[in-house]
């Protein structure tokens, strides 16, 4: 198993960054992944690693409960791109389908996501990007409350995502609500 060390502890970023939000988004990974046939260490470790280019972005804007201006969402949505980045400095042999995830992991089937605009993501790329949005809608952030897991799962199911990772997402969550009730 992995260890939260791997994310980086600069000051207030790491829980600024979300050492919570990435713990939950590896452990919902790692348990949808088998479904997928993904390496579920793999997933873990991609989980974990997603945001970790938030590092780059200041506490504030990280924080803000306001909604953001023009520049500050720009900083914010280069966090991919930051991310691959600082992995590839650190981790030089890290695996190709692991830095493909960290960048894309805010793309989308209809080409609205974002760094690159993709239309199609590799599955490990797509597991990611669901549990991090269905990890995310279930949070309660600075300018919302969180959201139920039934209404998380609905919003999901609109997103422009591969339908079979949705599917595996909200499968390992079901598993992973229970599993939190024993």
């Amino acid at each position: 198993m992995h260890d939260i060390t791997l994310w980086p502890s600069v000051g207030g970023v790491l829980e600024a960054c979300g050492r919570e939000h990435a713990l939950d988004v590896a452990h919902l990974a790692r348990r949808a992944a088998p479904a997928l046939r993904i390496d579920p260490e793999l997933a873990y470790v991609a989980g974990l690693l997603h945001d970790v280019g938030k590092i780059s972005v200041p506490l504030d804007i990280l924080g803000a409960e306001r909604a953001l201006s023009v520049s500050e969402w720009t900083l914010v949505r280069a966090h991919p791109v930051e991310g691959e980045g600082l992995i590839r400095k650190w981790w030089p042999d890290a695996p190709a389908s692991l830095l493909h995830a960290v960048r894309h992991h805010h793309e989308r089937l209809d080409g609205q996501g974002y760094p690159d605009q993709l239309r199609s993501l590799p599955d490990l790329t797509a597991l990611i990007a669901v549990a991090d949005v269905y990890v995310a809608l279930c949070e309660a952030r600075p300018y919302r409350v969180s959201r139920s897991a039934q209404e998380s799962a609905d919003i999901l199911r609109g997103e422009p995502l591969p339908a079979h990772v949705i599917s595996a997402v909200l499968d390992a969550a079901v598993l992973c609500s229970a599993s939190r009730v024993v």
